[in-house]
């Protein structure tokens, strides 16, 4: 120890860095298989970063399927590099030898806390707002359902866990996709986890799923139709006291009209949303790209412009964030 300029106590001892350049600062969020920490990075000449680091949890770490995921997770997202995907930027060793995937520092807060401060004081979302956040997440939908090898061989990655906890919101008013611990890849010979395995939180489960069928893309769709459906609404689509309330509500297709949840809303916008949460996977959206042109279009005829919407979401993310 030695003192400071004010006589404050200030420690000389060095950091423990994992990988050689990664300090952990604080806990930032906890799942059911891991923790992600604020970190920063430190590099040569003083250079230093914030970045997000994401170890397992002990009891996960020594669980071969787990680890095995984990890595898959790290393959799948070093390959997506897109503005709308959180951005892998390593994976390391810790001391005791278990993996850390390390992530590029979203500042802002995630769809899921941003709704339940909405919800808190009574309010919804200004449309345009969920509107641009929709386009971005479709946006980095988009760039996984693309995916191509390094040869050109299309290559899909289906995320399986759309959700409001795994949307970011900037303060930049940017959107992005992150957690893909559940994604498939479709360039894998085998799969990582068992048929008839349900993966992804439950509200946010596609009926075929739900059936014990096969994630596809059109899964992912269905999913971004009920978090499109919940910004506009202000509420949660598929919720009931009991999980096998919800589970019937997915399966036989009860979605409540969102023109009667929120009236006002451009009819292209309710007919898009409608058209993602169809019961039969043929009936969805073709593709995350076309939903995020037709979606940005009713934005733009609305407004003139979705770059002001985007500032709108930054300046409210800042809001809530300092609420919070």
């Amino acid at each position: 120890m030695s003192d400071g300029d004010d006589g404050t106590p200030v420690s000389t001892t060095k950091p423990v860095l994992l990988g050689g350049k990664y300090e952990l600062l604080e806990p930032a969020g906890e799942g059911g298989m891991a923790v992600v920490w604020r970190a920063r990075m430190h590099g040569a000449a003083g250079f230093s970063r914030p970045v997000a680091v994401k170890k397992l949890k002990a009891n996960i770490a020594s669980a071969p399927d787990h680890v095995a995921m984990f890595v898959e997770e790290a393959r799948v997202g070093s390959e997506l590099h897109h503005p709308n995907v959180v951005q892998v930027i390593d994976f390391v060793e810790d001391g005791d030898g278990s993996y850390c995937l390390v992530t590029e520092w979203v500042e802002g807060l995630d769809l899921s806390r941003f709704l339940k401060a909405y919800r808190k004081r009574g309010e919804r979302m200004a449309w345009a707002m969920a509107a641009a956040a929709g386009v971005g997440a479709l946006r980095g939908l988009a760039a996984a359902h693309e995916r191509r090898t390094a040869t050109g061989v299309p290559a899909p990655i289906i995320h399986r866990d759309v959700s409001p906890q795994n949307i970011l919101l900037g303060l930049d008013g940017v959107v992005k996709l992150t957690d893909f611990g559940l994604a498939r890849a479709l360039d894998r010979a085998v799969s990582l986890t068992q048929p008839g395995i349900v993966k992804g939180k439950l509200s946010y489960l596609s009926p075929e799923v739900l059936r014990g069928q096969e994630a596809t893309a059109a899964t992912d769709l269905f999913a971004m139709g009920a978090v499109l459906w919940e910004m506009f609404a202000g509420r949660p689509l598929f919720d009931g006291p009991a999980d096998v309330e919800v589970y019937k509500m997915i399966r036989d297709g009860k979605v409540r009209p969102l023109q009667t949840e929120r009236p006002g809303l451009p009819d292209p916008v309710v007919t898009l949303v409608h058209h993602a949460l169809t019961v039969d996977p043929r009936g969805r959206p073709a593709t995350a790209r076309g939903m995020a042109v037709e979606l940005a279009a009713a934005l733009a005829a609305a407004l003139g412009s979705g770059r002001d919407a985007q500032v709108l979401l930054g300046k409210a993310v800042a809001d809530v964030r300092a609420m919070v």
